[in-house]
This record gives structure tokens, sequence and C-alpha cells, in this order.
């Protein structure tokens, strides 16, 4: 059974971290890069990182005090069918990235610069330098292990005692989608959508390291494809970035979680 010193850290995470992202780590980041204050982007995703870790490590400390198996919250890896479910799930999230990649790669300069609209409320986030996507590689591989440690792993076995385990893992889900609502209602839609998924791969699988993987797969994927649209292109400085090409077979970035914190 949890102990008290999980019912603090679980306020912690699901209300005390989604009242900072709304009120204040979100609209400060949009300022800044509204503003153009050129390392806006480095500091969120350090930001972010300095808080995914800092609540995975205390939630580690919390596990490792009370001797809990590492087993209880499925941090290990899956037997039998399971497993052999789990490897298809990397490989389709492996040969998803490669396509998303390669639909870029192809594509010259100049597309490349049209298709930036397509983005759409994801270009202000997404990497636009060497630097910054250095950083959000970063981001991105501590959010695959972090978030699903915490999000698939951690909360729900919290939950378990009382809604069993589809019940623990569903309120979550909710949870999480509302931790989102700072993002509008297609943010906080998405990030439902995104959990239900990875929820349902950790259930199936029993384990949280398929969904680790495909997790920190779809955000690099996501920031490279993004990076290489919003790359400046000193060449093509005067053109004008606004039109679309309706002909261009780009594949928008799948992101998993905008969130810096969850």
């Amino acid at each position: 059974m949890p102990s008290l010193a999980d019912v603090v850290f679980v306020v912690a995470l699901v209300v005390a971290a989604s009242v900072f992202e709304y009120v204040y780590f979100w609209p400060r980041f949009r300022a800044e890069v509204a503003a153009g204050k050129p390392s806006a982007r480095v500091s969120a995703y350090r930001r972010g990182l300095a808080g995914e870790w800092a609540f995975t490590i205390a939630a580690i400390a919390i596990w490792v005090t009370f001797a809990r198996p590492w087993s209880a919250m499925r941090l290990a890896l899956p037997h039998g069918w399971r497993l052999a479910v789990g490897l298809v799930l990397v490989v389709i999230a492996v040969a998803f990235v490669i396509l998303q990649l390669w639909s870029v790669a192809r594509l010259p300069v100049e597309r490349r610069v049209r298709a930036r609209p397509k983005l759409g409320n994801l270009a202000f986030m997404l990497p636009h330098t060497a630097h910054e996507q250095g950083w959000f590689l970063a981001l991105s591989a501590s959010a695959g292990f972090c978030e699903e440690f915490l999000y698939r792993g951690y909360l729900p076995w919290f939950f378990a005692p009382w809604l069993g385990d589809v019940g623990a893992m569903a309120l979550v889900v909710v949870l999480f989608g509302i931790g989102h609502a700072y993002q509008g209602r297609s943010g906080a839609v998405k990030a439902t959508l995104a959990g239900a998924f990875m929820a349902t791969v950790v259930l199936v699988t029993d384990s949280l390291i398929p969904a680790m993987i495909v997790h920190a797969l779809i955000d690099i994927g996501s920031g490279t494809v993004g990076y290489w649209l919003l790359r400046d292109y000193p060449d093509l400085s005067r053109m004008q970035t606004g039109a679309t090409d309706n002909t261009d077979t780009t594949l928008k970035p799948l992101t998993y979680s905008n969130s810096f914190v969850q």
C-alpha cells in the first residue's frame, strides 16, 4: 500500500506540477520565444530536463526506501508473447521515425521552407538550431524514460489498490490529459489520446520498457523533423515562408507529449 511519502509525492506531481506548468512555465516559454530571446528554447529544454529528473529521482528514492520490487511498477522486460508484441511495437516505431525523416530528407530546401506552416502551433517549441536540437534530443530521451516511469509506472501503482490495474491506468490517462489543459483543448485531447496509447502498450506487454523506447523514438523523430524544417537556410533568407505547398508529402511530426514536466 502507498505510504504518506507516496501521497505527498503524487500531490506534488499531479497537482503542483500541473499548476506550475499552467501558471508559470508555459506562459513564460511562449513569451520568451515570441520576444525573440535567443536562449528561450534551450532554457525551456533545460528546465524540462531538470523537472523530469527531479521527480523521477524522488520517485526512485521513495521506491528504494521502502524496498519495493521494480516489477511492481512493471519496470522489467516482458516475457513470452508479450516480449514479441513489445518488439513488434518498437520495430513499428523505428520504421515510422525513419519514414518521417526520409519524407523530409528527400525534399529540396525550398520545399522544406514552404512546409513550415504545416507544423502549426508546434513550431515555436521545436528546435531551430543545432544547439537547440542537441538539448531537445536529450530531453526526448529523458522523457521516454521519466514520463513512462512516472505516468505509466508509479502513478498507476499508486491508484491500483483502490481501482485495480486497468482502472488506475485509465484514471492516470485522464489526469495526464487534464494536466495538459494549459495547451488548450486540442493539446489536452492529444495528450489524453497519446497517454491512452502508451497505457495500452504497457498493459498489453506488462512492461514499461517497450513504451519507454517507443516514446523516446517518437519524440526524437519529431524534434529532428522539426529541426530540418525550421533550421536557418542562409541562401533562402529572403524566401517568403508563409505560403504552403499543397503537393508536399512531408509527414507532420507526431509528438507524444509537448510538456516538459509531464
